[in-house]
């Protein structure tokens, strides 16, 4: 039997799990010559792949279809020591004692959401289009200063930047439009703050600096617009489609959903299972720099590989039972957030965002389902999830 696994397919975006199952155990190191890439699934491939970031780059892109063209000049698309100088600068303004603090303007933003939600008392949320789509973009807006009257506009830049359609793996017409928008918005706001400083991240971010070759260094403007867009993009995007996520499977696991309710503190794990499960970001490309034997089979230099961590966060090797959502389940390490030099910088932010969110909803509807008649999925070559997710609940039960 072939194993055929195509990125750009809407069945996949469904249900890419089998497809992962057969390639776990027929096809580890797999190769599509139509596509012309290849794909690792096994956890301890996946592993010492994230950690060898001088054999796997990320240098020439790691999104599929932008692999080996002219890409933007994102942190996630370099090696180091370029990566190495632009991540010291930017953890200055990013630290985790900083997101610490946010606690309770996360909660305040996230039951300020609710509230309007809940306040038609219809018995029905689209928790994606009424909340998981606001919060990460008002949270990241709140870090870098965007003003609320400008939110809907840069999230909806951010979503078409990301969108795929079926037979067209490229950036569509309207994606490279939206990019060019928040370009030019991030552009305006740097040279706002750099003439009139404010207490925000994108100002702090500005005035950073680093001390290299015995010269202090800073960010120039194109570099801290470029990690503008991937909060806008990739940090709004993974919280959106984890959070909404979670409460699918919480609907298919309702014994699981209970364990949540009766004690909130198990929503921090069951992020982690979440992201083990059935992760936003599905896969982080990589072109070889030389060859690399994985499992007795040379993948050459310069061809294009994909970690596939959505599959190597069920395979049987590393996790009991694999296929089961279990809010329980002890996680040494899983690659949800990646590894290694590229491990998401946001991944401090976005669990505390998603623990925060799992327990503000489950304390007003701890019972409810899923309409499946109006779910809808997004379309991305690497990001999996939702785009609309109703759920119903008896009216006037929300808490």
């Amino acid at each position: 039997m072939t194993v055929d696994y195509d990125p750009y397919s809407y069945e996949l975006d469904a249900d890419p799990y089998p497809v992962y199952r057969e390639l776990l155990e027929q096809a580890p190191v797999y190769h599509n010559p139509r596509q012309d890439f290849w794909a690792l699934t096994r956890f301890d491939h996946c592993l010492a792949a994230f950690l060898d970031w001088e054999t796997y780059s990320s240098a020439q892109g790691t999104v599929l279809e932008l692999m080996g063209k002219p890409i933007p000049t994102l942190m996630i698309f370099m090696d180091p020591p370029r990566q190495t100088r632009l991540r010291n600068l930017v953890n200055q303004a990013f630290t985790l004692r900083q997101i610490g603090t946010l606690e309770d303007e996360i909660r305040a933003i996230a039951v300020g959401h609710l509230d309007r939600a809940f306040a038609r008392g219809d018995g029905r949320i689209d928790i994606v289009k009424d909340f998981t789509a606001k919060l990460p973009m008002d949270v990241i807006s709140t870090l870098l200063g965007i003003p609320e009257h400008d939110r809907d506009a840069v999230r909806g830049w951010s979503n078409d930047v990301l969108h795929r359609d079926p037979g067209n793996p490229g950036v569509t017409e309207r994606g490279m439009q939206a990019g060019a928008f928040l370009s030019q918005y991030f552009a305006e706001a740097i040279e706002t703050r750099r003439k009139q400083p404010r207490d925000d991240i994108m100002t702090q971010l500005i005035q950073a600096e680093v001390e290299e070759d015995g010269r202090p260094q800073r960010l120039s403007d194109s570099e801290i617009s470029a990690f503008f867009m991937l909060l806008a993009t990739a940090g709004n995007e993974t919280v959106t489609k984890l959070l909404a996520t979670a409460f699918y499977w919480l609907w298919w696991n309702p014994d699981q959903r209970k364990l949540l309710v009766d004690d909130p503190a198990l929503c921090r794990n069951a992020v982690e299972e979440t992201l083990r499960f059935d992760p936003p970001s599905q896969y982080q490309g990589r072109v070889l720099t030389r060859d690399a034997e994985v499992d007795g089979t040379i993948i050459p230099k310069g061809a294009r590989l994909l970690i596939i961590n959505g599959a190597s966060g069920r395979d049987p090797r590393k996790f009991d039972d694999p296929d089961r959502f279990d809010v329980q389940r002890e996680i040494d390490v899983h690659l949800g957030f990646g590894y290694g030099r590229h491990f998401c910088l946001g991944a401090s932010l976005a669990r505390l965002e998603s623990r925060i969110a799992l327990q503000e909803v489950l304390a007003r509807i701890p019972e409810y389902e899923v309409d499946e008649a109006g779910v809808e999925r997004m379309h991305s070559s690497n990001v999996r999830g939702f785009a609309g997710l109703p759920l119903v609940y008896p009216p006037g039960s929300a808490r």
